[in-house]
């Protein structure tokens, strides 16, 4: 069957009636024992709606400042500050009966691991899922909670600090309102999902949201998020390896934001003239306000250490990114498909691939790539492989894109 016509079957749903809740009590737990009597109340409940409120402008790691709950009868706010032992979570989290919504829940299972030393399962994040119910890229949860529950959310404390005690009023409520909501979210969007037959599209995205090696940090790969590094090669990319290691050490050590020790500009220009000494480092410009002498003298011996690599131990790159302009051609072709594939399913065309597959696909990797697995190969990634194969043509006819198998 081509790929038009599966998309021709699936069903979509009319708008889901509106509706307000109406409100409810919450929880404030601020010591171990009423966590412990909160956790062993809701062992067993069948959803449990996690947020979380944190600060990290002037540190390395996430400072959690408040823990929102909810299930479908209840909202609970764990003050992390006040409750010194969040250990009683780690049996809610982990029970297998209780789905863990999220919105856009990369970060909280970030600090949850940080914090707790384990992730919750099984989860469902609503952003993700509304990406395959024909909603935008990157939905908001206020947009959610407006669409689904007719609510229109007030989001005036979004910058507020966490940090501080006793909460206000509006905190409180924002808090509250972050999470309220996301249980009847999800058995809406749950319900339709399965109309459609796409819950089971979700479920990969899920298991990769559970792994903890997302959020394991290894500074020896901090290398790769330094901006600009595709412009160091050879010799001098093993001396920005060594950099990006020992500010990212320095940053964890300290607990201070890694650009707070060395922005990446200054890594970039120190790995390219490679000073040997404190005077030379600090001829560089911004050095000597931003390195001082002690964290200037970890940075020397970086230099060093990655100078004196041998060529079999520099750092490798993944080859394809850094080559995006040769690949312009197909990897424009590819997108053209792509997004017509995701109009067609109602899907974003990001949930699907993004720019880094294409590349890879243009590049001849054909290994790794989550588009040519699962229900992604079977709408598109096939048919990708195809067309960069001239097994497949593009044209356009009346304005609508037509997608030829070509015979052989």
């Amino acid at each position: 069957m081509s790929q038009t016509t599966q998309s021709a079957t699936i069903i979509i749903l009319p708008t889901i009636q509106k509706r307000l809740l109406l409100d409810r009590p919450y929880d404030y737990i601020k010591d171990r024992a009423h966590l412990r009597d909160y956790v062993a109340q809701t062992q067993g409940t069948p959803i449990l709606a996690i947020d979380t409120e944190f600060i990290r402008e002037k540190t390395y790691w996430p400072n959690l400042c408040l823990i929102q709950l909810a299930t479908e009868e209840h909202t609970a706010l764990v003050d992390p500050l006040l409750v010194d032992d969040l250990s009683p979570l780690q049996e809610l989290f982990a029970d297998q009966q209780t789905v863990k919504v999220f919105h856009s829940g990369d970060q909280d299972l970030e600090i949850i691991y940080q914090r707790l030393h384990m992730l919750p399962s099984p989860v469902f994040d609503t952003q993700l899922a509304a990406e395959i119910l024909g909603m935008s890229q990157q939905v908001s949860l206020l947009v959610l909670v407006n669409d689904y529950c007719g609510v229109n959310l007030d989001k005036a404390d979004s910058f507020t600090d966490w940090n501080v005690r006793p909460l206000s009023d509006s905190q409180i409520s924002y808090a509250v309102d972050d999470v309220r909501y996301l249980p009847q979210i999800y058995k809406d969007m749950r319900a339709r999902l399965c109309a459609m037959d796409r819950l089971s599209w979700l479920e990969e995205d899920f298991r990769e949201m559970c792994d903890e090696s997302r959020y394991i940090v290894d500074p020896n790969q901090a290398w790769q998020r330094v901006k600009r590094s595709s412009t160091i090669t050879g010799q001098r990319l093993g001396v920005l390896r060594e950099l990006a290691f020992t500010r990212e050490t320095i940053a964890m050590r300290r607990n201070l934001p890694r650009k707070w020790i060395a922005t990446d500009e200054l890594l970039i220009a120190i790995a390219r003239l490679c000073p040997l000494s404190i005077e030379e480092l600090h001829h560089l410009r911004g050095a000597q306000n931003q390195l001082g002498h002690n964290w200037g003298m970890e940075i020397i011996k970086a230099v060093k250490r990655g100078l004196a690599l041998p060529s079999q131990q520099l750092p490798q790159r993944g080859g394809t990114a850094f080559k995006t302009a040769s690949y312009a051609p197909s990897i424009d072709l590819m997108r053209t498909l792509l997004r017509w594939r995701a109009k067609q399913n109602h899907i974003t065309q990001a949930m699907l691939a993004n720019k880094e597959d294409l590349v890879k696909l243009a590049a001849g990797q054909r290994h790794g790539i989550k588009v040519l697995s699962g229900w992604r190969n079977k709408l598109v990634g096939q048919e990708l492989l195809d067309l960069l194969d001239g097994k497949l043509s593009l044209h356009m006819d009346g304005g609508q894109l037509v997608v030829t198998q070509r015979l052989c």
